[in-house]
């Protein structure tokens, strides 16, 4: 685990008409259950469990996923699509994403949970 926390980064192309974009957290505990979430506004920061939630707007949750090794994939074969799970409109937008994972050890707070990294990212037609 990195004591810095969990780094949100991403692969592929966001595109609403040839989408093989995912996300990628690492840095999480080594079988954590992370839940990755976009928003419609980015910058509204606010403390969520040990660390601060910068996804505003619309919040939507697009999957929890169990870690392995320290590391979350979405989408994984066999899952929706982020265009499709995001709802992002076919003329493109931009969403920001983060990720809350589990983790019990004691930071800043007492809370058993903590969020990655934002990740702005503009779809593209």
């Amino acid at each position: 685990m990195n004591a810095a926390g969990a780094s949100l980064a991403s692969t592929g192309f966001p595109s609403t008409t040839q989408d093989t974009f995912a996300l990628v957290v690492s840095g999480v505990p080594p079988t954590s259950s992370c839940t990755f979430f976009q928003g419609t506004v980015a910058g509204a920061s606010a403390v969520f469990g040990d660390g601060l939630r910068c996804t505003a707007g619309s919040v939507r949750r697009l999957k929890a996923v169990s870690a392995s090794g320290g590391q979350a994939v979405y989408p994984r074969p066999g899952d929706s699509l982020i265009t499709v799970q995001g709802s992002i409109p076919s003329g493109g937008a931009t969403r920001e994403y983060q990720v809350a994972y589990r983790n019990s050890a004691v930071f800043c707070t007492t809370s058993t949970f903590n969020i990655s990294n934002g990740l702005l990212v503009t779809w593209a037609h």
